[in-house]
Parts: C-alpha cells; sequence; structure tokens
C-alpha cells in the first residue's frame, strides 16, 4: 500500500535524494493555493472552514475507517523554487542557532522583517526548542546528518524502513494537485510494534527537516485514498497524536478540528516532501 522501502545503508543517501526531487514539496509555506496555481476552493469550504488549503491535513482518531471523506490538502512545487540541498560538509560551515541569527539573515542576504526572515527565525526556535516529555526531536541540515541521527536515536543496527506520501493517477491523466475530497477506499491498516520517526521539511534557505518521534502514545496507518471522480490515488502514512496533553493550545490542529485544546488525539497525513522512518 504506502511506499515502505527496507534499506541498505549504501542506498540510504541516494534514496532520499531521490525521493527529495520527485517529491519536491514545500508544506509549511502558507500561500493560498488560488494565488499559487488558481485552484478555487470556494465550492469546498462552509462558513467558519479556513481558506489556507494548508491547513487541511488534520482529522480525527475515528475518521480512520472504510468509506469516510475527507478534505486532503496535497501540493507539489516547482524545483526551481526549492531551497538547495547542502552536502554536511557544506552544512557544517554554516552555524545552526537561534543565537546567531543576526548572522545568518545577513550571510543569506535576508531582512529580518521580511516573510522570509521571520520563517529562518521560527525554524531556528523551532529547531532549538527543548524536548517535550517523551519525545525525541532534531533538525538534520543535510541528508547525511539526518540519516545519522535517524540511526542514532532509533538504533544502529536496526533494520529501517522508510515511508513517503505518493499519489498516482491508474489512468493517462495528468495528476492533479491540490485540496481535494479523497475516499478510503481500503480500512486503514496499522503498523504495529514499531518504533518510528516523522521528519518534515522546514522553511529555511537551504533543506532542513525537523524529525521527531514520541517514545509512545502515537499510532502509524497505512492509507490508501482516492478522489470523488476516482482520477487520482493516495497511498502513504498517516498518523495519530494520542497524548496531546502537552501540547501549545494555540496549535492550529485544535483549530482546525474545532476541539478543545489538548483533550484528545490529533492525526494528520504527512505532506509529499516528508518522510517517516520506521523500525521495529
Amino acid at each position: 500500500m504506502a511506499s515502505t522501502l527496507r534499506l541498505s545503508d549504501s542506498f540510504i543517501i541516494l534514496l532520499l535524494f531521490s525521493l527529495w526531487v520527485v517529491e519536491a514539496h514545500t508544506s509549511r509555506k502558507l500561500i493560498s493555493i488560488k494565488e499559487q496555481h488558481g485552484q478555487d476552493i470556494n465550492h469546498f469550504l462552509k462558513d467558519g472552514d479556513f481558506d489556507d488549503p494548508s491547513l487541511y491535513v488534520y482529522f480525527r482518531l475515528n475518521d480512520l475507517k472504510l468509506g469516510t471523506k475527507l478534505r486532503i490538502y496535497f501540493y507539489k512545487n516547482d524545483l526551481q523554487k526549492l531551497p538547495p540541498l547542502l552536502t554536511r560538509q557544506q552544512a557544517d560551515r554554516i552555524p545552526f542557532t537561534k543565537s546567531k541569527l543576526d548572522f545568518l539573515l545577513d550571510h543569506f542576504s535576508i531582512s529580518k522583517d521580511s516573510p522570509q526572515g521571520k520563517a529562518v527565525k521560527a525554524t531556528l526556535g523551532h529547531c532549538d526548542a527543548k524536548e517535550i516529555e517523551g519525545e525525541h526531536k532534531f533538525c538534520g541540515t543535510s541528508l547525511e546528518s539526518m540519516v545519522d541521527l535517524v540511526k542514532k536515536t532509533l538504533g544502529s543496527n536496526v533494520d529501517l524502513k522508510v515511508m513517503t506520501t505518493k499519489i498516482m493517477a491508474p489512468t493517462r491523466d495528468p495528476i492533479s494537485y491540490g485540496l481535494y475530497n479523497y475516499t478510503f477506499v481500503e480500512a486503514p491498516k496499522e503498523l504495529v510494534g514499531i518504533k518510528m520517526l516523522g521528519c518534515h521539511r522546514m522553511p529555511y534557505p537551504y533543506a532542513v527537516y525537523y524529525c521527531h518521534g514520541h517514545k509512545g502514545g502515537s499510532r502509524l496507518f497505512e492509507v490508501n485514498m482516492v478522489t470523488d471522480d476516482g482520477k487520482q490515488r493516495v497511498v502513504g502514512p498517516a498518523i495519530c497524536h494520542m497524548d496531546t496533553s502537552m501540547w501549545d493550545v494555540d496549535h492550529v490542529a485544535f483549530k482546525v478540528l474545532k476541539m478543545e485544546p489538548r483533550s484528545g488525539p490529533v492525526c494528520h497525513f504527512f505532506p509529499l516532501d516528508n518522510i517517516v522512518w520506521v523500525t521495529k
């Protein structure tokens, strides 16, 4: 179902590079889809809904069943607009901490008050933040460093798999990215007895992945969904965070799901450029 590959160390970096090229996608760029590539989403929205389609990745645990229909946003950016991948040697020459923010903004010629400057500050703050109780987290500034940190966290001698979200067109029609209704055409399959880390691309002048996982309390699923017209299929991972009691009360997921903050599980799909590491 999901894109799941068993990895040997000799192919990990090549695999990740190919995933970055093929599924390049900026998931945290909060720009209206109507401005980005002209899709009219008004017919999807009801009073009180959010007009930022990138927020439509969250859902509830009880939605994970055959036949459930959800509005979900998947978008793939132009490769030419993506920040570059750096090698470990290149990345290690550049400081990566909020305490060096002024230096970094000057180094990359970014204005402090610009949207890009605010994004750099937010990413550094996110990566510098201390782990919450029961959490593993780190930021990888190169593919090599991300792989090393994943192995350090999950185990150096474990059998690793990587999962990503894939959009496929069963017919010869081109894939259309955006906000669409998707229906579960198979009962989601839970992966039990595993350790996992989810790695999310962050807004930054070069490719940075924020990876995190919980020592307990999260459930990972493989999902298989199709659009209303049956022309597109999505397979990939989805996760449910069962304990949100330590989350920020202003977390956007609580607003999207219209639920009391910290009151129950929050589930989400993974954008196309995210990577989920799994091991038993």
